[in-house]
């Protein structure tokens, strides 16, 4: 969205302003309740959730059995990891995916599996941080098939990008991604963005694996990643580099690991 002023007249200026400001917070309202509605996204909701002082026994166990009873099928699955560092550290996350847009139509309203929790499961925690929805940016994605089965392990970072440095962040971002089709990379790399519930520049890198050793490679060669970047773009890699990390807020920069909980998980 580009907006474009001009004014040849000083005396204008301040009744044009005003009206500028309002055309401004007009579109970009507009863009933002279209940037929430996209029926061709794939949405993903996920919530953190800080048990009190001692009770993660009883949490769990109250979970796992509405997990159970509530979420037993396809549509209602939920994914649970438990955060191993950082600031969240032993909090868990409770994640459901992918959704399309009609979910959001009968999904958010209070029901069985909601009562449940309020009346089983809520009594054991400390502080529920909110829902958050994600939609999954799918050509910047890779090995990423949402119908599989959880991994054991992930490995998040989360960013923020600095206003006006979008492009910036996923030229360079997208040029890994070309690399790793081209080499045949074996991980599983997840990219999402914020669609509703938080910081509007808040991009999330999600690398799912099942072994601490062997989190994805390049089979067919011993180079580096940096080493095959520079094949296919003469050279470039740390002034590619240099320019997305200028892109990201210096205080937008966390990185968490994140176990599976399989009891607190739907079983398909």
């Amino acid at each position: 969205m580009f907006i474009y002023i001009y004014s040849i007249n000083h005396k204008l200026i301040k009744m044009k302003k005003s009206l500028t400001i309002s055309f401004l917070f007009a579109s970009l309202f507009i863009f933002s309740i279209n940037a929430q509605t996209n029926p061709n996204w794939e949405y993903w909701i996920t919530g953190k959730v800080e048990v009190k002082r001692g009770m993660s026994k009883e949490f769990e166990k109250a979970a796992s059995e509405k997990t159970r009873k509530y979420n037993k099928t396809q549509e209602t699955a939920i994914t649970t990891y438990r955060i191993m560092d950082g600031e969240n550290q032993g909090k868990y996350e409770r994640i459901q995916g992918y959704k399309d847009i009609s979910w959001f139509n009968d999904n958010m309203k209070s029901n069985a599996g909601t009562q449940y929790w309020m009346e089983n499961v809520s009594q054991y925690i400390e502080n529920y941080e909110g829902r958050k929805v994600w939609w999954r940016i799918k050509n910047l994605s890779y090995n990423w098939d949402p119908e599989s089965a959880p991994k054991k392990h992930i490995h998040k970072l989360i960013r923020i990008i600095k206003p006006g440095k979008l492009g910036d962040f996923w030229r360079f971002s997208n040029r890994i991604v070309q690399v790793y089709k081209k080499n045949n990379y074996t991980g599983v790399q997840g990219v999402f963005k914020i669609a509703s519930g938080g910081n509007m520049n808040e991009i999330i890198f999600v690398d799912a694996f099942d072994d601490f050793t062997d989190q994805g490679k390049f089979p067919n060669t011993d180079k580096s990643l940096k080493e095959l970047y520079n094949e296919m773009y003469n050279g470039s890699y740390d002034k590619d580099l240099e320019i997305y990390n200028e892109a990201i807020e210096m205080w937008g920069r966390q990185n968490e690991r994140m176990s599976l909980k399989s009891e607190l998980t739907t079983k398909l």
